[in-house]
């Protein structure tokens, strides 16, 4: 993909907008398309759940083309999330057991509280591969570590998770997935995203592992390297548009 030279992104920086979040919010919803994906990366506390859930929301408050509202799942793996119910209330966002949904639960929630790792992968796995074939929706994966790592101490979904990152664009179908840190997940979820949300991590190992995936390796490190705390950059890859990125700078308040 053509792009700035070393040199040339080093003498002509990108312009990073700065957006405060509701302006944010509404950049993204006018921007982002279905099929888009979506990685966020940032340590604990940083605000990247809450982020990730504000999208889930942003989405799911489209119109599909049957005129419904968007349809938007989201994964829950730990026996309790304090953060996603204050975020999604359960009248909104209710907890399915059985696929597909039923009518006007286009929103919701599918939540493995017990069985550890056989009962996550025997409930996700099909699910996501029913969810690949009809397209169209949007899925958001939390940790996508948790999902990568073998067994007993992931999911093992490692081949899954890089299909949908890869390949599910072309059946309109968005990821949304985050994780801690960007060395124990798919190449793909930093070189096939659309939008990559970045908070400044603990570790600078971590950081440069970002930078060197996302294409513009010197504007990331000038960036992430200024935030403050729940600051973040997103880098916005415009695809059809000679590979270019706009850079987006704002923060969320926990």
């Amino acid at each position: 993909m053509p792009g700035k030279s070393y040199a040339d992104e080093l003498a002509n920086p990108t312009p990073v907008q700065v957006l405060y979040w509701p302006d944010f919010q509404a950049m993204f919803l006018g921007a982002h398309k279905q099929g888009e994906h979506v990685a966020i990366v940032g340590p604990t506390g940083s605000g990247k759940t809450l982020v990730g859930l504000e999208i889930c929301k942003m989405v799911g408050s489209r119109k599909a083309s049957n005129g419904r509202p968007s349809s938007v799942t989201v994964l829950v793996y730990k026996p309790r999330d304090d953060t996603l119910r204050e975020i999604l209330p359960k009248e909104e966002w209710p907890e399915i057991k059985k696929w597909p949904p039923s009518f006007g639960q286009e929103h919701n929630i599918v939540w493995v509280r017990s069985g550890g790792v056989a009962k996550q992968r025997a409930v996700f796995i099909p699910l996501l591969d029913q969810m690949y074939q009809e397209g169209g929706q949007t899925v958001y994966i939390p940790e996508a570590s948790h999902f990568e790592r073998k067994p007993p101490d992931g999911l093992g979904m490692g081949g899954k998770m890089t299909e949908f990152w890869s390949a599910a664009r072309s059946n309109k179908l968005t990821l949304i997935s985050d994780t801690q840190r960007p060395r124990f997940v798919t190449r793909s979820m930093w070189t096939e995203p659309q939008w990559t949300i970045i908070f400044p991590p603990d570790d600078e190992d971590d950081l440069m592992a970002v930078a060197k995936l996302s294409g513009r390796k010197m504007d990331v490190l000038r960036t992430v390297n200024g935030l403050g705390e729940h600051e973040f950059l997103c880098v916005r890859r415009q695809r059809g548009n000679g590979g270019q990125r706009a850079l987006y700078v704002s923060r969320v308040d926990l």
